[in-house]
Parts: structure tokens; sequence; C-alpha cells
């Protein structure tokens, strides 16, 4: 019987210690894919405070125009399937637009003459966009200095922001973004909820 304990306890311990490294690779696995996927759906959040002097949209000829736009990028395009989603507070150091960008992919949509296409151009990548001027912020005069600037905040929700300036005159813009990156509702699952 001394004999055979031994053989039994290193078989035993063997498929105990099997049986946890076996238990070790799954929950290594299952959690590691898990949060590969909650990853992705995780929001991203950005908080920025930054200072930024112009620099000419190297896009003009792509959207022709015949004197480059000045621009700051606040928020770069998403490609992600995320769009940026917060408040935005700025002063700048003349009037200048700000603009949010939205992903609009023209060719997929059949737009007759009658309804029309919405306010477009092309991203510095080639990507069709939609624009959403805020005009609201193009003109404000400073009490204290008479000096017509731009200066404000809103909430906003888009592919992109961008603050520029369409007679290619340099300017400087201090901004503070509070924003998150959400993945977007699937179609499918937006048309469902609707039934």
């Amino acid at each position: 019987m001394t004999k055979e304990r031994p053989i039994i306890g290193i078989t035993t311990a063997s498929l105990i210690f099997t049986s946890i490294l076996i238990g070790i690779g799954f929950a290594m696995t299952i959690p590691f894919s898990h949060a590969q996927v909650t990853t992705q759906q995780q929001p991203i959040i950005v908080r920025i405070q930054n200072t930024s002097m112009s620099k000419p949209a190297p896009n003009a000829q792509l959207n022709n125009q015949t004197l480059p736009h000045q621009i700051v990028v606040a928020l770069p395009i998403r490609h992600d399937g995320k769009i940026w989603t917060g408040t935005v507070t700025f002063t700048a150091s003349k009037p200048i637009e700000v603009e949010v960008e939205h992903k609009y992919n023209r060719y997929n949509k059949t737009i007759d003459a009658q309804h029309g296409e919405p306010y477009h151009a092309k991203w510095f990548d080639g990507t069709n966009i939609a624009l959403s001027t805020m005009t609201m912020f193009t003109n404000t005069p400073v009490a204290l200095t008479n000096t017509p600037i731009s200066t404000g905040s809103f909430t906003f929700t888009g592919s992109a922001l961008v603050f520029h300036k369409t007679d290619g005159i340099p300017f400087t813009v201090t901004y503070t973004l509070d924003v998150t990156a959400n993945a977007l509702t699937p179609a499918n699952q937006l048309s469902s909820s609707l039934k």
C-alpha cells in the first residue's frame, strides 16, 4: 500500500495541477477576451486645455478653395465608429468660425434636387463630411475693448471639432474641452427599437 499511495498521490497531484493550469488558462483567456470587448465599448474621455495658433488648411484644393482657410483642429475626425460628445469653451484673438464635422456618406443615399444636400466638404484625408458651423460665435464684441472676437461655450456631438477662419488670416485660440468618444448605435439596433 505504501508503494501505491505515492503513485495515486502523484496522479492526484498531477490531475489537480493540470486542472489548476487549465482553470488558470480559462480564467486568463475568458477575462482577457472579455476585457478586449469591454475596452472597445468603453468610452474614451478627453479633457484638454490648450492654446493653438492656426495653420493653413492642407485641403484647400480638395474643397476647391481659392484661399486656404486657417485652422486649428481641436478634435480630429474619428475613424473607429465613435463620435465626440461634450463641451468646449473658447476665446480667439480674432473673429473665427467654429465647426462640428460629421461623417457624411453622400454616395450611400440618393439625394434629389428637391431635398438638396447639407453643407459639406472633405476632411484632410478625403473623407466626406457635413459641416455644422456655429455662427453665433463668429463676431462677438467684447464690452471692455469693443473689439470683435470670437468667444463662447457650447455642447456638441460630432466626428471632429475645428476652429477656422475662411479669409486665410492667422489667429490664436485658447480652449478647454471636456469630451467623451462614444460608440454609435448600430443602425440595426435603432431600427429594431423603433418597431
